[in-house]
Parts: C-alpha cells; sequence; structure tokens
C-alpha cells in the first residue's frame, strides 16, 4: 500500500476581530481540507482583555490555534505600535521556527500582520497575502500593505485596481488574483438577521432610528482623530437615534478614543449601548438590520454597501479605497456630520 503524502502546513495568522472575520470561512475550509493542515497563529487585540478578548470566538468556531502571541495591550500606558510590532515579531517568528509551515497566509495592512511577515519573509517562509494593493491615506497601515505585499509571493486582491496596482510593485501577473473581497463568503452564508434575536445577545434596543458606528483613530493625524470623533459625538448630542458603538481598535490613539465613547453611552444610557466587539456574525447582522452606519471603518467602504447600508464616512481615514453604494464621505466637523 502505498504511503500518503504528508498534509502540507498552511500557517494563518489573524491578530485582530475585524481579520478574523474576513478570513473565517477561508480558515474553515483549510482545516476541513484532507491534505492540508491548518496551523492558526493568534495575537494582537484578541488575547486582550481591554479588546473583548476575541480568541473566545476563535474557539467558539471549535478552533484550537497552535500558538497564541500576546501583546502588551493592557500596559498604562499604551507601548508605541513599534513596540508592539517588535514584541509580535519576536513571538511569530518563535512559532513559525517551531511550527515550520510551507506556506503563511496574511490578510490586510495591520502592524502585527507586518510584524509576522517579516517573521516569515526572514526565515524563508513564503507568504501568500489577501486584500493586498488597497490605499488607506489617513493611515499607517497604508504603507505597512505594500511592504507586506513586497515580502510576499501570491497575492489575491480584492478589485481588478488593486491587482493592477500589486502587479505595478514589481509582481508577475501569474502570481496575481483578483478574488473579490473575502467577506463576500460571510455575507453568502449569513443567515436571515432578526431584531429581537439581535436585542437579546447584545442588549441593544431598536428605536425608530437606530444608527451603527465604528470609528477608529486616524494614525497618519497629530490627534490620531480625536477631533473628528469628538465632532461625532458632538453631531449625535443633537440627533434622536439609537446608537450602537463597536470600540476602537488597537491602534496608537484609541486608549484617548474610549474614555468619550464610554462618557457619551453614561450621558445617554437609554439610547446608545456599546460593545468591545460584535464578531463578525452579529456584525453582519447589524449590517442588515440598522438604518444606517458612520465612522471611518473599512466595513463601511466595503461591507455596508454590499448590503446596500448607507454609510457616512468621516474624515480620511479610508482615502483611496474605492467607493461603491451610498457611502457619503464628509469632513471631521460636527455641523457636516450632522447634516450628513
Amino acid at each position: 500500500m502505498a504511503e500518503q503524502p504528508a498534509a502540507r502546513r498552511i500557517a494563518v495568522f489573524t491578530g485582530s476581530r475585524a481579520e478574523y472575520g474576513l478570513l473565517r470561512h477561508l480558515i474553515a475550509a483549510i482545516a476541513a481540507e484532507p491534505g492540508l493542515a491548518l496551523q492558526l497563529i493568534v495575537s494582537g487585540s484578541h488575547l486582550s482583555e481591554r479588546h473583548g478578548r476575541t480568541v473566545a470566538e476563535i474557539e467558539a468556531d471549535g478552533l484550537q490555534p497552535a500558538a497564541l502571541v500576546p501583546l502588551s495591550l493592557e500596559a498604562t500606558p499604551p507601548p508605541s505600535m513599534a513596540a508592539l510590532s517588535a514584541e509580535a515579531l519576536a513571538g511569530v517568528g518563535q512559532a513559525l521556527e517551531r511550527l515550520q509551515p510551507q506556506l503563511l497566509i496574511l490578510l490586510g495592512d495591520r502592524y502585527e500582520a507586518f510584524a509576522a511577515a517579516a517573521a516569515a519573509h526572514l526565515l524563508g517562509i513564503p507568504i501568500a497575502h489577501l486584500h493586498g494593493g488597497e490605499s488607506t491615506g489617513g493611515a499607517v497601515d497604508d504603507r505597512l500593505r505594500h511592504a507586506i505585499s513586497q515580502l510576499s509571493s501570491w497575492h489575491f486582491t480584492a478589485a481588478e485596481p488593486y491587482r493592477q496596482r500589486v502587479m505595478a510593485m514589481g509582481h508577475p501577473p501569474e502570481r496575481v488574483w483578483t478574488v473579490g473581497p473575502m467577506v463576500l463568503d460571510g455575507l453568502l452564508e449569513a443567515p436571515p438577521a432578526s431584531r429581537s434575536a439581535f436585542e437579546k445577545v447584545t442588549g441593544f434596543r431598536f428605536g425608530h432610528r437606530n444608527l451603527l458606528i465604528t470609528y477608529h483613530p486616524e494614525t497618519l493625524l497629530p490627534d490620531r482623530g480625536v477631533a473628528g470623533f469628538e465632532a461625532l459625538l458632538a453631531a449625535l448630542e443633537r440627533i434622536p437615534c439609537q446608537v450602537l458603538f463597536t470600540h476602537p481598535n488597537a491602534d496608537a490613539g484609541s486608549e484617548a478614543l474610549l474614555p468619550l465613547l464610554q462618557s457619551f453611552v453614561e450621558r445617554h444610557p437609554d439610547r446608545s449601548w456599546a460593545l468591545p466587539s460584535l464578531g463578525q456574525q452579529r456584525y453582519l447582522a447589524a449590517l442588515q438590520l440598522f438604518e444606517a452606519m458612520a465612522g471611518n471603518s473599512s466595513s463601511g467602504v466595503i461591507e455596508a454597501p454590499l448590503l446596500t447600508m448607507p454609510v457616512l464616512n468621516i474624515g480620511g481615514r479610508q482615502a483611496g479605497r474605492l467607493r461603491h453604494g451610498c457611502v457619503h464621505d464628509v469632513p471631521p466637523d460636527a455641523k457636516t456630520i450632522a447634516a450628513g
């Protein structure tokens, strides 16, 4: 009887809730494929109590991480993104040396993914990069994304203009494919959403008008986007609607945004709620159930328009991304935001 070939070891790195939500169906497909051995490396805000410890969502999907790489996100004051990247590079490097994958899959542009790419490149491990070629002019992630692309061997982009940009960096066309945004898998498989079920699991209470808000630091601004968030909150003071905030991500500046968010919720407990993370399934449900979305998240220019949700995109964090659907770009001042 012929000996069966060994399964190919495929490592997948995830360092944030948003990234895992996009990778979730690909990870499940790798785990179910007999010829592949999944090695899931989990880091960043997944392991942070302050950011909702979303590794629990991964475990709830029946997945057992092959490596955990904690970062010092609970420290006060928080370390710089450079220091966190150094932690991630060292920790992911140790995990890769132990696991010896034959391929590492990375998505997007965050500093944790950049650190993982640097570690894999220095260890001679090939990288497949998803969602390269995009542009987010208001965040440090913009150059990090391109740096990850340059360290990668295979590329899977969300749209043809992004494929063209990756090839313009010098990558051969036979290694760059347009596959569409990774959220399509989740959208196609999402069950119909129910307001009563959503209220039960989140504590939110729907009213006549309901607004979903996800606002992250704008990391290239001196104030990290605090003024823009204050303008959004000032506009919300004047607009009667139910509001659900999801917490900002773990970028530099989030420690200044979170107290402002919490103060608003404390002042308006009858019409505002905040959750560290919804998880992908509840987030996609929210995109079906709420009337509109506001903030500066990539989900406002990718996921929400695919479900025809109107979006108010504030400031320059998503500058450069392709626009489709009902996305309204406004500067970060209270009067314009309120009008929008």
